[in-house]
């Protein structure tokens, strides 16, 4: 009997270290993601923008109209894209005669430009989910390169319900760039500022 529980206790001493070394076993890294396609939600967008009139107010609009795709990689930003066109007829500031006067020949002419674009050229990292995005904007028909931050608010799995990417950026622009200029409306003097703050919040869910 005392030979059996000698034995019994030597089986357990041996076991311990590998149950131990089975606990304190590292999880295999993660491999990692490659680029991903993400869709121009409508559900989790909103593209607007702000232009102050008569030195005084602030008056806000939006596109309700608008797709496009965004291609995400964390660890090659080289490998990111933008592109996003937008119906310039969408465009929607609450009041119905205000939203007349600038789908006009005088401000965006819709007719003879149905859309607005954005399309990246090159997108590199400057910060922790940071980025400086050049691009081709394309307004009026006008199309000039410039260059803005986006910040990433998130990418995430959420199980059951799908894969998203949050994307937002503020930059500025100058209407007169672009030939939106109000002439008529304003009789030839600067009621509404030239620059327009361009505000994007931009839901991708990858399908």
């Amino acid at each position: 009997m005392k030979t059996q529980r000698i034995f019994l206790a030597l089986a357990v001493l041996t076991a311990l270290p590998l149950s131990a070394n089975r606990q304190h076993k590292p999880a295999p890294s993660a491999s990692s993601a490659g680029p991903k396609v993400y869709v121009v939600s409508k559900t989790y967008t909103t593209l607007s923008f702000t232009a102050t009139k008569w030195m005084v107010f602030k008056e806000e609009g939006l596109f309700q109209d608008f797709s496009g795709t965004l291609v995400y990689s964390a660890q090659d930003p080289s490998k990111c894209t933008i592109d996003v066109t937008v119906q310039s007829a969408s465009l929607d500031t609450r009041v119905a005669n205000r939203d007349r006067v600038l789908r006009s020949d005088d401000f965006f002419d819709v007719e003879k430009f149905p859309t607005l674009s954005f399309r990246s050229t090159i997108v590199t990292a400057t910060g922790s989910e940071i980025y400086s995005v050049e691009g081709d904007l394309t307004i009026h028909g006008v199309t000039k390169h410039i260059t803005v931050p986006i910040k990433v608010i998130g990418v995430r799995v959420i199980p059951g319900i799908g894969d998203f990417a949050g994307f937002e950026t503020t930059f500025i622009i100058d209407r007169r760039d672009y030939g939106v200029l109000g002439s008529r409306w304003s009789g030839n003097t600067l009621a509404i500022d030239p620059t327009v703050v361009i505000h994007l919040i931009i839901g991708g869910v990858h399908e």
